[in-house]
């Protein structure tokens, strides 16, 4: 009944609200009770207190600057005055602290181990946050951005950790949400930064992506954006749609070819070594990736570019070849809408075929996935990363450790070690020898192999006179203008555009405030 109601208010070239903006996504933005957030991070409607810029650099958010003390050890935000909750509760130092506390108290929530070293946190007087850390962390500023420091009314919290609702600081609250179908926001009035110009947004749930394309080209949604929402076979086609601008942007994400490193034929190094060297990566993105992304040279996101080293350059040692045997190569059914798994999994089975593999492709739905990667029931799969944090910890502790939540039978105990030495070192000098050793051993050992980097198309209609998407594939909400309008409308958004060229402007205007000059004092 909702979505009747709504097909008919939204449906239709020329009819969509002028003070709403529609936009098509692949999948649903309730992430629920039991996640970080209750609401995907491109909704807008809960910030941190940090946020990442377009070279994955900690820059201002909900704090305004911080400072670092104790060799690293200490790290005191100050966080921004005036900003309030949707319920208008002014946002303090205890408040934030509660909610941060919420995230480290469980793996769950902490699944890359952000807050494993933090001694204790203070709340100390209104708007000064102090984390005492057991070791020192030269980068803990961009451990706490975005999603891992996300800030929620305690209001919100049941007793377990999950969430009843989404009590925010960000420009927009949560007016609807129709779980598997959309998200309804409404524009917060009390927000603290820039008012957004659109006082409604909705995010449709279009997880086919060829409705997503169709809805575009008939204005039932005013743009399509998010990381894989537009597939790489559906770039030239929307490109000469006429009333339609195409765009890109280079995202965080990075995509993997998982490897069991537990059980055969993939258990030795060499083995790796040989699997790598006989998947042709550079023909996957010229022929299958197309303009959405470029061969991966290092483990993550090349936006990092203080932590890449370019060693996954493809000069492999084939020296022994696995015996051939059956193989498994394991597929999420919700990424296939969004990329182009399903033709690289069998590109993948066609090379090992001609080694004598018999590959064979298993799609399974979330739940089935997840249980049987837990389980070591596959050989290979497929599945994307995106470097939330824009230092190597996040990557390495999560895939590489021992006790990483996605460590498939490949730590060991050198890696072990360079990892907490690259995660306690003092300074970013120190740590960048550590992280280049640690990349030289990924590339030999290959407890996955990065296939390529990510680049997302997003497209909408000419009834915005500008629209964006950042690094971390949030779409520009607070920016976004519609084409109509006075001529002063029309003017902001030309000034966004010119501004949109400059990267130093850029920054600000993806995160949605004018960031503090010196951030760190």
């Amino acid at each position: 009944m909702i979505w009747m109601a709504l097909a008919l208010d939204f449906s239709g070239a020329g009819a969509l609200p002028e003070d709403t903006l529609i936009i098509g996504v692949g999948r649903d933005f309730l992430d629920g009770p039991a996640s970080r957030t209750y609401l995907h991070g491109s909704t807008h409607t809960w910030e941190a207190l940090t946020y990442l810029d377009e070279n994955l650099n900690a820059c201002p958010w909900l704090a305004r600057s911080w400072e670092i003390q104790d060799q690293a050890r200490t790290w005191i935000f100050h966080l921004r005055e005036n900003v309030r909750f949707h319920d208008n509760t002014p946002l303090t130092a205890d408040l934030a602290k509660q909610s941060i506390l919420r995230i480290a108290s469980s793996p769950r929530y902490d699944p890359s181990g952000v807050f494993k070293d933090l001694e204790t946190l203070e709340a100390r007087g209104e708007l000064d946050l102090v984390f005492h850390l057991k070791k020192p962390c030269p980068v803990f500023a961009n451990r706490v951005s975005y999603y891992q420091s996300p800030v929620l009314h305690p209001r919100d919290f049941e007793p377990d950790g999950r969430l009843k609702s989404v009590t925010g600081t960000g420009p927009f609250y949560l007016k609807q949400a129709v779980p598997g179908d959309r998200i309804i926001l409404e524009a917060f009035e009390g927000y603290w930064g820039i008012k957004p110009h659109f006082t409604r947004v909705v995010f449709r749930n279009l997880a086919d992506a060829q409705t997503r394309a169709m809805a575009l080209m008939a204005r039932e949604v005013d743009a399509v954006a998010d990381v894989g929402a537009i597939l790489p076979q559906q770039v030239e086609t929307l490109k000469h749609v006429s009333g339609l601008v195409l765009d890109h942007v280079e995202v965080a994400t990075t995509h993997y070819l998982v490897i069991n490193c537990a059980k055969p034929p993939f258990m030795e190094n060499s083995h790796r070594q040989w699997l790598a060297s006989v998947i042709d990566r550079e023909a996957i993105v010229d022929a299958l990736v197309a303009g959405c992304g470029r061969v991966a040279k290092d483990p993550f996101t090349p936006l990092a570019k203080e932590w890449c080293f370019g060693y996954l350059d493809g000069s492999w040692n084939p020296v022994k070849m696995p015996l051939p045997v059956a193989v498994d190569i394991l597929l999420h059914a919700a990424t296939l809408e969004r990329w182009p798994y399903l033709d690289i999994a069998q590109f993948i089975q066609m090379q090992l075929g001609r080694y004598g593999f018999k590959a064979s492709i298993h799609i399974r739905e979330p739940g089935a996935y997840y249980k049987e990667m837990k389980e070591g029931r596959f050989s290979l799969a497929l599945q994307p990363n995106t470097l939330m944090t824009g230092e190597p910890d996040f990557f390495y502790a999560y895939y590489l450790a021992s006790d990483g939540p996605r460590s498939y039978g490949c730590g060991c105990a050198r890696t072990d070690e360079l990892i907490a030495r690259g995660r306690h070192s003092s300074t970013r000098a120190e740590q960048k020898p550590v992280y280049r050793q640690l990349s030289r051993q990924f590339s030999r050992d290959l407890p996955l192999l990065p296939l390529y980097h990510d680049i997302s198309f997003f497209a909408y209609t000419d009834r915005l006179g500008f629209f964006g998407m950042d690094h971390n594939f949030r779409p520009l909400l607070v920016q976004a203008k519609s084409a109509g309008g006075s001529r002063k409308r029309a003017a902001e958004s030309n000034e966004l555009k010119s501004l949109g060229q400059s990267p130093d402007k850029i920054k600000t205007f993806r995160v949605g405030f004018l960031p503090d000059r010196n951030p760190v004092q």
